[in-house]
């Protein structure tokens, strides 16, 4: 199975992981590394190289980072010169949910990708509640309570 990283700026992808835990159960083949305040690219590079090492197969190891660009984004760049690496960077939770529920034995890292950057897995939706001062209260739940 093909293991998947977390990188952010900052414990983010530790706080994406422990709700992923909550909504969906623990699971198999995730990690996460943040970058934490004051740490050297250089060392972050090293610590994040470890947690490659540590679980990679021979389908690769998908990296879902917070922003493009960042120190997270460009020590996984580096890093899949020598190793097998899919990376998707803009990472939230409904690109998680729908990749560990998507993921099998049999996935591969353009798949993952793919399921990644869906339409669906993004679910970013937008809503006006209040119109000239007075709140309306839309349906944000499929529950009827």
């Amino acid at each position: 199975m093909i293991h998947i990283i977390l990188v952010s700026h900052g414990h983010f992808c530790q706080g994406l992981l422990e709700s992923l835990t909550m909504v969906a159960g623990e699971q198999e083949a995730v990690s996460a590394v943040p970058l934490l305040p004051g740490e050297a690219p250089e060392a972050y590079r090293a610590k994040l190289l470890k947690e490659i090492e540590e679980h990679e197969s021979k389908e690769g190891t998908l990296i879902l980072s917070d922003v493009t660009g960042g120190t997270p984004f460009n020590s996984t760049g580096y890093l899949a010169k020598d190793h097998k690496i899919g990376l998707v960077s803009g990472m939230n939770m409904p690109m998680l949910i729908t990749l560990v529920f998507a993921r099998t034995g049999e996935s591969t890292l353009d798949e993952l990708i793919g399921a990644a950057t869906s339409p669906e897995a993004l679910a970013v939706k937008g809503m006006n509640l209040s119109e000239g001062g007075k709140k309306k209260h839309g349906k944000l739940s499929l529950n009827k309570n």
